[in-house]
């Protein structure tokens, strides 16, 4: 399990590499100070950001929707082997993406907790809401609605750190 602040501990490790802009946490760690992982919206060059959404594109496509998040804790907790099976695979394949771009060995990094990042840049969003200007030139899946349903529920509830 991960806390909140392991994630202050890991965010403070990523922020000394020059390629990251800033750090932004949301998910179970924001919402009730622990989770099964920690995930993390980095915030790098538009650049990078676009060849990571670009590579990455088929592991971030949202299958499931944002009502039945619900469900994704009860997966985790309850059936790990599944999650194993099913997202976690996918979530080692963005992990080495993004190390691939940044530089950042974020396995490492995490000590031992699973990190789920997310590359961005600086400007995704406006407040609480997405930045789409900005988003549509980085992200090909916006147009893809759980995606966008995803990326908007993480502008209301992401946390600087």
């Amino acid at each position: 399990m991960a806390t909140r602040a392991d994630a202050e501990r890991i965010v403070e490790t990523l922020k000394q590499n020059s390629g990251i802009r800033r750090v932004e946490l949301f998910g179970s760690v924001l919402k009730y100070g622990i989770g099964h992982d920690i995930d993390l919206i980095v915030l790098v060059d538009k650049e990078i950001a676009h060849k990571w959404w670009q590579g990455a594109s088929e592991e971030l496509r949202v299958r499931m929707g944002t009502w039945l998040q619900p469900l994704r804790r009860f997966i985790k907790t309850y059936l790990p082997w599944l999650d194993e099976m099913t997202i976690r695979s996918r979530k080692a394949r963005r992990l080495a993406l993004a190390s691939e771009l940044t530089g950042v060995d974020f396995v490492a990094a995490g000590n031992g907790i699973v990190l789920d990042v997310f590359l961005l840049p600086e400007d995704w969003r406006v407040e609480d809401a997405l930045n789409t200007g900005v988003l549509e030139g980085i992200v090909p899946i916006l147009h893809h609605r759980k995606t966008r349903m995803f990326l908007e529920l993480i502008a209301k509830q992401v946390s600087r750190i």
